[in-house]
């Protein structure tokens, strides 16, 4: 199994002091020298993503290799590999012994398509050349508030993945899995769905985050729903957590509604996407789509008050890189779209990276 991420009364304190310690070790270094680390971030994208591209964890996984031993198994150049691998040893992933020999560490053991918190499409999709290509055309988006990803392919972000590069859409739908099923646990885990006869989870991918709460709750059966290309590919994810046959696989548009009458509605990270017209458009259609008695959890990144490192500072320019108008938002700027689609919100819980909004229909009293 995979590990679950510690609570967000543990996690959260310690992220706020790694963020002092790294304040600090900004505060006693050169200034030339804290602006040259911040340049280099791009060789960590991508040597991460030629790792996971060439399965170096997987090979490593039956113990430790030279640098000869483990180019001959993943078919690469053995001083090029030796030079790769001496710089993520140096960053905290592998390791390497007093013979020389490199090992997995508990980070790099997650660049291994077969473990069970593996993150290998995340890291080969963040450092994919399509993907580099997009922030290449940061300079564009800065000056324009426009998508670089249209400035790079000449069409959307979306309609890439969909219509004009299958395989990108395929490693970042395998991506945005890996993602959720690093929260999926805390969030089954969650009471709301013990009361529930019927959860869907609107813009849900190929169901790794439903399965997980299907999963873990048997009396509830699910709708999984998302655009035809996307639910294509769900068949395999629900047949694996032993729920396909409570799950009800959906394919639709929600700009142009959701499956109507389900106890929970469940949206993770679509509402940061899109913009606030947009946004009101989708949870306008998740409120008309609601009985009286339902609710809706929306599972998203607040952005913080504090100055220091957050995620949601870093998928906030993602945001803009890929669409030009989706971002991160402030709880009030969350709360204000919610009012303005027919929702309020009765309850919010802090996760480990992601705050989940309970929201019910404006026009009906808490029970």
């Amino acid at each position: 199994m995979a590990r679950r991420l510690p609570p967000a009364w543990v996690l959260r304190p310690v992220l706020a002091a790694r963020n002092a310690c790294v304040r600090l070790h900004d505060a006693i270094g050169p200034p030339e020298l804290v602006l040259i680390e911040r340049t280099l971030g791009v060789l960590d994208t991508a040597a991460l993503a030629v790792a996971a591209e060439l399965g170096v964890a997987a090979s490593l996984a039956s113990g430790p290799a030279d640098a000869a031993t483990l180019a001959a198994a993943v078919d690469a150049d053995p001083d090029a590999l030796e030079r790769l691998l001496r710089y993520l040893v140096a960053r905290g992933v592998f390791r390497r012994g007093r013979d020389g020999r490199f090992a997995d560490n508990r980070v790099s053991a997650r660049l291994a398509s077969s473990h069970p918190g593996s993150l290998a499409a995340w890291a080969r999709f963040w450092g994919s050349p399509w993907h580099l290509a997009v922030w290449g055309q940061l300079l564009h988006a800065i000056r324009t508030g426009d998508s670089a990803a249209s400035a790079a392919f000449g069409h959307p972000f979306w309609e890439h993945l969909t219509d004009h590069d299958p395989a990108a859409g395929a490693l970042f739908a395998a991506a945005m899995a890996e993602a959720s099923r690093v929260q999926r646990d805390a969030v089954a885990a969650r009471r709301d769905f013990a009361t529930c006869r019927t959860v869907c989870d609107v813009g849900g991918g190929t169901g790794t985050l439903l399965a997980g709460i299907v999963a873990a709750h048997p009396s509830v059966h699910g709708t999984l729903f998302d655009l035809p290309t996307v639910v294509a590919g769900a068949g395999p994810v629900l047949a694996a957590a032993g729920v396909a046959d409570r799950v009800e696989v959906i394919a639709g548009d929600f700009f142009s509604g959701v499956p109507a009458g389900r106890d929970c509605y469940v949206l993770q990270a679509i509402v940061h996407d899109w913009d606030d017209e947009a946004c009101v458009r989708i949870l306008g259609n998740v409120r008309q789509a609601m009985p009286p008695h339902g609710r809706a959890l929306v599972l998203e990144q607040e952005l913080p008050r504090h100055r220091g490192w957050h995620p949601a500072k870093a998928l906030d320019l993602e945001m803009l890189v890929d669409t030009g108008t989706g971002r991160e938002r402030t709880r009030a700027e969350f709360d204000a779209l919610f009012v303005r689609a027919g929702l309020r919100v009765t309850g919010r819980q802090a996760l480990p990276v992601l705050s989940v909004f309970e929201l019910a229909p404006a026009d009906y009293p808490t029970p």
